[in-house]
Order: C-alpha cells, then sequence, then structure tokens
C-alpha cells in the first residue's frame, strides 16, 4: 500500500503536493503530515534540475501552506463578533496585542511558520487582531520557504545516500 500511495504521489508531481499542502495546513488543530510527503519525494528530480529541485519543492510546499494557513486567520476575523461581549480590559489587551503584531509582527509570524509549532494559533491572534492579511500571508511564506527547503534537501541528499548504502551504486 504504502508503494501505491509513493506511486501515486510521484506520478501527482509538484501539483499534487501543492494541493496537498494547501488541505493539509488547511485542517484547523489537525496538521496532516505534508512533511512525510516532501521527504521522500524531493529525491524525485520531477524539473530535471538535479540540485536546484528540492529548493523549488520547498517553494511550492511552502505557497500551497501559506494558503492554506489563511483558514486560521480568518478563523481569527469571524470570531471578531464574539469579542463584543468582552470586557473593557479584555479589549485593551487586544489593543495591546494589535499594538505589538505592528511591531514585530513579521519577524514572529515568520519565526513560529518556521519552527515545528501549531502555527493555526498565530493565524487566529493575527485575525483576531485584525493584523495585515498580506503581511500575515508574506511572513508565514517568508518563513516556510526555509524550512521546507531544509526538509527538500534531507530528502534529496537523504534518500540517495541511504539508497546508496543499501543496494549500492
Amino acid at each position: 500500500m504504502l508503494e501505491a500511495m509513493m506511486a501515486f504521489l510521484v506520478s501527482a508531481g509538484p501539483i499534487g503536493l501543492f494541493f496537498a499542502s494547501i488541505i493539509a495546513h488547511a485542517s484547523l488543530f489537525l496538521p496532516l503530515p505534508v512533511d512525510m510527503i516532501l521527504i521522500p519525494l524531493s529525491a524525485v528530480d520531477f524539473f530535471g534540475l538535479g540540485i536546484i529541485t528540492p529548493l523549488l519543492l520547498g517553494i511550492i510546499v511552502a505557497f500551497g501552506s501559506s494558503i492554506g494557513e489563511m483558514s486560521g486567520y480568518f478563523v481569527g476575523r469571524a470570531g471578531i463578533g464574539s469579542f463584543e461581549k468582552m470586557k473593557a480590559k479584555e479589549i485593551g489587551q487586544l489593543k495591546i496585542l494589535k499594538e505589538k503584531l505592528e511591531q514585530i509582527g513579521m519577524p514572529l509570524i515568520a519565526f513560529f511558520a518556521f519552527v515545528p509549532l501549531p502555527f493555526d494559533l498565530m493565524g487566529i491572534v493575527c485575525g483576531l487582531s485584525k493584523y495585515s492579511k498580506k503581511k500575515f500571508f508574506v511572513a508565514g511564506f517568508i518563513g516556510r520557504v526555509p524550512r521546507y527547503a531544509i526538509l527538500a534537501y534531507a530528502g534529496y541528499f537523504g534518500v540517495s545516500f541511504i539508497l546508496k548504502f543499501f543496494v549500492g551504486g
């Protein structure tokens, strides 16, 4: 079954990986393991560019995940209506959060996009505080590119090493 799934993913190629990334990151609090798909697929030279291919795959997955992560942002924006019932103290705290995000938002968002933490929470917070959706998307993309490029290169070199070690050649 694993062989059949890998054959399907290889045949779907970068486009399938892109859509899998959107779907995996659009699900709030139930992350799907796109990393586990990207790593073995990185050994396949889809573009015929050799060592550049993992970088392109990392960018494709980062773009898809940034689109998918917008779901958390929009959940936060939709939750603003429920905050009309908040106490004045809580509204003040939300204003402080918004001011902090305006000061250090993009680097903070990029950091959270890079590390393997639940990024959905960052999206909800940014949506609640009405942080710019363009800045949120760009910062998330900036943080995801190095993360997925590193994973893709780990797969590219790791799978090659394992095949040489066990199969020979």
